[in-house]
């Protein structure tokens, strides 16, 4: 794992302030988007058949596409995650290769009921990419117009953006 530079650290600050807030889940200015693989918000009788699926086919295309728009985000642009450490101290650091990401975020193991394990820091786009449950993750973000290619990304895997 190698460490981040001084320089980093900055321009993560400058980008995406109160970073550590919103890994914890605390209040922040943080708009977000949802990215699934439904086309739609699941209805109370759709949520129970379609969520936790036995079919190994529907799993795997779902695991397909998720780990499609993992890929591509890796291949558009740097990327991190985080860690903490001794004392509860929060540690930055860079994804290098598609392995680490592949690893990381475990994609081939990802079912309905997976919560939230990681998440993907995108200085470059000042957003966050989160694993949530049932299938849909967040794109938590602070500039709209640098949101686009996540977007185009997300439709290029197969998944779709849902908004509240």
């Amino acid at each position: 794992m190698k460490k981040i530079t001084k320089n980093q650290i900055t321009d993560l600050k400058i980008k995406l302030p109160s970073l550590q807030k919103l890994i914890k889940k605390e209040d922040t200015d943080y708009q977000m988007i949802f990215v699934s693989v439904f086309d739609h918000w699941l209805t109370q009788n759709e949520f129970e058949p379609d969520i936790h699926t036995e079919d190994p086919k529907e799993i795997a295309e779902r695991r397909e596409k998720l780990q499609k728009f993992i890929v591509g985000l890796f291949n558009m642009t740097p990327i991190f995650t985080w860690k903490t450490k001794r004392n509860n101290r929060f540690f930055l650091y860079p994804l290098e290769t598609e392995k680490q990401i592949l690893n990381k975020c475990e994609i081939q193991n990802q079912h309905g009921e997976t919560g939230h394990r990681y998440d993907i820091i995108l200085p470059e786009l000042k957003a966050v990419y989160s694993e949530e449950w049932d299938w849909t993750n967040i794109i938590w973000f602070r500039d709209r117009e640098k949101l686009q290619p996540l977007i185009e990304l997300a439709e290029k895997s197969g998944l779709y953006i849902l908004k509240k």
